[in-house]
């Protein structure tokens, strides 16, 4: 398997939640930024900025994630939320799951251009989450509700995630009737 890419956290002074994905932002890290991000909500954080300026790629399940913790967030806000840096593929996945239409998705470059470099060598050099390693029952649960979080977000990704929900669902029967 290959090893899980970091993520750099940080928090600026007036209050924003700054989340780095160094690498493929995949189903392994993905529970790793929502704890962060619920422990950051219920302390009291209410904007997030999320740079993927050397994430290549992202899984459903890292997508997914993003929506749910758009949703924890709130809906009424949409620059709540904002997607930084991301490439060319990575725009387009946003957009093609309308997770686009949810957040504030920074295609220009436009949004935090004056400390934009500063937080990320900053967090680069001293936060990152420690990931840890998950249960095949709590991964499955993790994809399962990332999934279901995308089929809510847009009534066009319901028959894209359908046949995995199921799947999921079913996965995390056989889990917790052999435990």
């Amino acid at each position: 398997m290959n090893p899980v890419a970091p993520i750099y956290v940080g928090q600026l002074q007036n209050g924003v939640v700054w989340i780095r994905v160094e690498g493929k932002g995949s189903f392994q890290n993905s529970h790793g930024v929502k704890e962060f991000a619920t422990l950051m909500i219920n302390r009291g954080s209410k904007q997030f900025v999320i740079d993927l300026e050397n994430c290549p790629v992202m899984d459903s399940t890292f997508m997914g994630t993003i929506v749910g913790i758009k949703k924890l967030l709130g809906t009424q806000n949409q620059t709540n939320l904002e997607i930084i840096n991301a490439n060319s593929r990575n725009t387009q996945l946003l957009v093609s799951l309308g997770i686009d239409l949810l957040l504030k998705l920074d295609t220009e470059g436009n949004s935090w251009t004056e400390i934009r470099n500063k937080i990320s060598n900053h967090i680069q050099n001293s936060h990152y989450l420690n990931i840890t390693e998950m249960s095949k029952e709590e991964n499955i649960q993790q994809s399962l509700e990332a999934h279901r979080d995308l089929s809510k977000a847009n009534k066009d990704n319901v028959p894209r995630f359908k046949d995995v929900i199921h799947y999921l669902e079913q996965e995390l029967g056989e889990q917790s009737a052999s435990n």
